[in-house]
């Protein structure tokens, strides 16, 4: 099998089946590890433990608790500690937050990990990266793949609505993320894919195909939401890194998780799809509004706001991300560091490009579709629903762009200062 390839990948109504058969193939012998939360264990961890003790296979179980749960260090030193020291397999058997615990502490204790997810929640399944909550900071951490992943349609089809909504928010975050990327690639020669970026095209576009079927929760719409989830995934996994399906939207939905767990808002930070759904509408308004300038308007705004002086943007940092702050400006030293000759070098590329970056944003659906579509999968479509507070909502907006050192839209507009309210 090549490097980081996933082989199987199945989806249909023998997952369990079919993973003990993989499992006596592979490990015989060894002890299986299956890592769930209190909800999905009874969504499916009880059964597959079952079904591999039936088959004669060694097993343990790890069982966190699903209320405030969240992949940070809490969660990572419980399945830590609690893992065996001879010779294993972990199963994550849930949505994101138990695969992501999974795939880094199977990483870290050089063993493998095989995916039972419960839920078309996330893009995160196929993927190498673990994005962990580390000091407070949301960063994604080097990780593994799983080796095989399984997928019983009927746990999928019975999965919470508003997991299956997260997931439609999550997919449709690559509307913006893939503009960004093109973006990023045409004004600061960011490593780019082409195929890669028309495959997480095709996935999005297959879904908004279906995306009746998806709301109905119709069996044949979720299966191409979580293929069209891990096909994106395995796009990440191809490229090495997250650009094809993690832009502005998601360090925007980052900034708010972080923010929420900081100030202890409430036991449970909102759905990351949920998030990025939101968000992704943010994204889309700043790119109609990119499409409604000419070189002429893109001149004024840059020499009347550049060169922007680093003093200015820590204070920002740290009057928006509180004593979290230093953290931030540590991390972004590549932007903060530019020159004032650098900072205007930018913008005569932009302005050079300015007739492709009009075409990257026209390639960007309208804000007003972004929210009837999330409307239609019955996910969120305002952040204050999701309990954060007003400061928080502001500060993912007008400081996600410092999260990542990327050249994203968010980017752009706070160098152009035309960021738009949510």
């Amino acid at each position: 099998m090549a490097e980081n390839e996933i082989a199987p990948l199945y989806i249909g109504g023998e997952a369990i089946a079919q993973l003990c058969a993989f499992v006596e193939n592979r490990y015989s012998g060894q002890c299986v590890i299956v890592v769930a939360d209190s909800h999905t264990y009874i969504a499916a961890g009880e059964a597959v433990l079952q079904a591999l003790r039936n088959a004669g296979i060694s097993t343990q179980v790890i069982t966190l608790p699903a209320s405030g749960l969240r992949a940070d260090e809490s969660s990572l030193s419980r399945v830590l500690t609690r893992s065996p020291v001879e010779s294993s397999v972990f199963i994550a058997v849930g949505s994101g937050t138990i695969t992501d615990i999974t795939r880094y502490v199977s990483y870290r204790l050089g063993v493998r990990f095989i995916a039972f997810p419960t839920a078309a929640s996330v893009d995160g399944y196929a993927s190498k990266g673990s994005p962990l909550v580390i000091d407070g900071i949301k960063r994604t951490y080097f990780a593994q793949p799983p080796e095989a992943i399984f997928a019983d349609r009927e746990v999928l089809a019975v999965a919470p609505p508003e997991l299956t909504a997260a997931g439609f928010g999550d997919l449709l975050g690559k509307t913006t993320s893939i503009a960004d990327w093109r973006l990023g690639t045409l004004v600061r020669d960011e490593l780019f894919d082409e195929g890669i970026a028309m495959r997480v095209t095709a996935a999005v576009d297959r879904c908004l195909s279906v995306i009746d079927s998806i709301a109905q929760r119709d069996p044949k719409g979720l299966l191409t939401l979580f293929g069209s989830l891990t096909e994106t995934g395995l796009c990440m996994i191809g490229f090495g890194d997250s650009q094809p399906a993690s832009g502005s939207e998601h360090h925007v939905s980052h900034v708010w998780e972080m923010l929420t767990i900081k100030n202890q808002q409430s036991s449970q930070t909102a759905l990351h799809g949920a998030q990025v759904g939101i968000a992704t509408a943010f994204s889309a308004r700043i790119y109609e509004k990119l499409r409604a300038l000419n070189v002429t308007d893109v001149e004024k705004l840059f020499y009347n706001r550049l060169p922007l002086s680093r003093q200015n943007q820590e204070r920002e940092i740290k009057m928006l991300f509180g004593d979290i702050g230093n953290i931030i400006v540590n991390e972004h030293k590549e932007y903060l560091e530019l020159t004032d000759e650098q900072q205007l070098g930018i913008a005569d590329r932009v302005i050079k490009c300015w007739p492709e970056i009009q075409k990257i944003a026209t390639s960007v659906p309208r804000a007003e579709s972004i929210t009837r579509f999330l409307e239609a999968v019955g996910s969120p479509t305002d952040p204050y629903v999701l309990g954060m507070r007003p400061s928080d909502v502001d500060a993912g907006i007008r400081g996600g762009h410092y999260l990542r050192n990327r050249f994203t839209v968010a980017k752009l507009a706070h160098m152009m200062g035309i960021l738009v309210d949510q």
